[in-house]
């Protein structure tokens, strides 16, 4: 009967932490339907293929709303469809969504297709990391920390299938830390239909898959499994030819101006706080502000990105905070890596590297100037480390 109790209250706290993060969530970007540019990727857009490419090429989801609209008898179908407009609890909830009468359906069915996504891949992180750790504690408490942090790595934007591509790579990783490559490669086409990022995630995989097997049968899995993903998405793009848009959106210029920037006041810091004027120290805390406002008076009218640095406040959870790349959040991330690094082993390591070197060239060419949740291949990796973290907070505590 303890035991019983004890995995309903787990259950019952792991829905109560995903439900509260997935409502930070979709109280901010919701179907994206009132965007500016909601005729890019909003749900109705992605529904009826008339979205910018590549935000349309995202399709598991809605697919799978469309084809439960189409199994379900029509008796069936407009008593639920009855059912929901006596209780449209997502419009009532949600000022901003305004839900087409005749896809009511396919609306909450992605809605909680992507809560349930959300909410197992909890349970497997979970799995994930009692395995690695050895640690009941950290292993529960590290993927309902990354739960409830979720809303604030999607500040810059949000859409319904990151909660799907977060389940994909959840099980992903923890098919290759068993060595079960004929599970990753079933599960390739259909987490490559849900977005992309798949294609680019699967070399990762590598050093996990390679705990268990031959380097050999590693590289054969993945070069099928990369084969796979790659048909999935020349079948998806092929869809959508003719959409407006391309195979991918360039933010090159963006992120280079950014980097040059935060380079920029990085070095006056460093400068300025070697005493470049050891003469004058007032002059020296002068120059500093005055260097640090350059930018803001020369900067061009396309990429104000001196104030893309410092507007980082805003609501998440309803409550003002830091979003975008907020420093404190970066410097805290950083802190859980430097503080966890030296306790993962060489495979989980070069798990990470792999991650972060594949994931940081598409940031450059293809992510929005500091939107963090395109950071997502390494998700995986920050979850492992987190666990560590309080595994040996734990310990020191003891």
């Amino acid at each position: 009967m303890e035991k019983f109790m004890n995995k309903i209250l787990l259950i019952f706290l792991v829905f109560a932490i995903s439900a509260a993060a997935f409502e930070g969530f979709f109280v901010k970007w919701n179907f994206r339907d009132s965007d500016f540019q909601a005729e890019k990727y909003s749900f109705q857009a992605l529904f009826e293929g008339t979205g910018h490419r590549p935000f349309v090429h995202r399709q598991l989801l809605i697919s799978i709303s469309k084809g439960v609209a189409e199994i379900l008898p029509n008796d069936t179908k407009n008593a639920v469809t009855k059912k929901i407009q006596e209780n449209n609890f997502i419009e009532q909830k949600f000022s901003e969504v305004k839900i087409p009468p005749n896809l009511l359906l396919e609306y909450y069915t992605v809605y909680f297709l992507s809560f349930v996504c959300f909410f197992i891949s909890i349970f497997v992180w979970r799995k994930i990391c009692i395995d690695l750790t050895g640690n009941y504690t950290a292993g529960t408490l590290a993927p309902l920390a990354f739960t409830i942090i979720f809303p604030y790595l999607e500040t810059f934007g949000g859409y319904f299938y990151d909660f799907s591509e977060l389940l994909f790579f959840s099980l992903a990783t923890f098919f290759a830390l068993r060595g079960w490559w004929i599970a990753i490669i079933l599960l390739t086409p259909f987490a490559e239909y849900n977005k992309e990022s798949f294609f680019f995630f699967l070399p990762a995989l590598y050093f996990l898959l390679k705990r268990i097997l031959p380097a050999k049968k590693v590289i054969i899995s993945l070069a099928i499994s990369i084969l796979i993903a790659g048909g999935t998405y020349l079948f998806v793009i092929s869809k959508f030819a003719d959409n407006a848009g391309g195979m991918v959106e360039s933010h090159i210029m963006g992120n280079v101006i950014a980097i040059v920037m935060l380079i920029y006041f990085i070095g006056i810091y460093l400068l300025c706080n070697k005493k470049i004027y050891p003469k004058n120290k007032i002059l020296s805390y002068v120059a500093f502000p005055i260097l640090i406002l350059i930018p803001f008076i020369i900067r061009g009218a396309e990429y104000p990105l001196p104030f893309s640095v410092f507007d980082t406040f805003g609501f998440t959870y309803s409550v003002i905070g830091g979003e975008r790349a907020f420093l404190l959040h970066i410097a805290l991330i950083l802190w859980v890596v430097k503080f966890s690094w030296k306790f993962l082993d060489e495979s989980l390591k070069n798990f990470a590297k792999l991650a972060l070197a594949i994931n940081t060239p598409l940031i450059i060419l293809f992510g929005a100037v500091f939107e963090l949740r395109n950071w997502s291949l390494t998700y995986p990796a920050l979850i492992i480390l987190i666990a560590f973290y309080i595994k040996n907070l734990i310990a020191d505590k003891n």
